[in-house]
């Protein structure tokens, strides 16, 4: 009878056991969650701004946005939200390599938009995301030529 007990301690250690190595993949994958969230921030970005979606770069770009312009200049929301109703300057443009760190509820982007058109570029970008009580927002961004 000396054996019931012990069976029940490695019965129970196997379940502990496979409990953390559940929580652990959970943690994983809401990591990888939430980067690709972060990621969606950018291609919704360039979608709204190709089809001139004032609408949507309002609710993409925080109210405090700030960036930096390819001269070197300091932009805010209205400088990159497209005037009129045609698209903005990313029209056709693509992620490419993106790399994401999420610290909290700050995402950092790192990667290459490609541009479209006879003289297509590439463009290097650093988008700063803060995840608020409305979503994903972009807080800040540099892009390089």
């Amino acid at each position: 009878m000396s054996s019931a007990p012990s069976l029940m301690w490695v019965v129970l250690i196997i379940c502990f056991g496979a409990t953390v190595s559940f929580a652990q993949e959970q943690a994983v994958g809401s990591n990888n969650k939430l980067e690709d969230q972060v990621k969606q921030v950018e291609h919704d970005w360039l979608a709204a701004d190709a089809k001139g979606d004032a609408a949507s770069l309002r609710r993409i770009i925080s109210d405090d946005f700030i960036g930096s312009s390819f001269d070197g200049g300091l932009l805010n929301k209205e400088d990159i939200i497209p005037q009129g109703t045609g698209p903005g300057g990313f029209t056709g443009a693509t992620p490419g390599e993106t790399y994401v760190r999420v610290f909290g509820n700050i995402g950092v982007l790192m990667g290459v938009i490609n541009t479209a058109g006879p003289q297509a570029k590439q463009i290097r970008v650093t988008l700063v995301c803060q995840k608020r009580p409305q979503g994903w927002q972009m807080i800040a961004a540099q892009l390089t030529h």
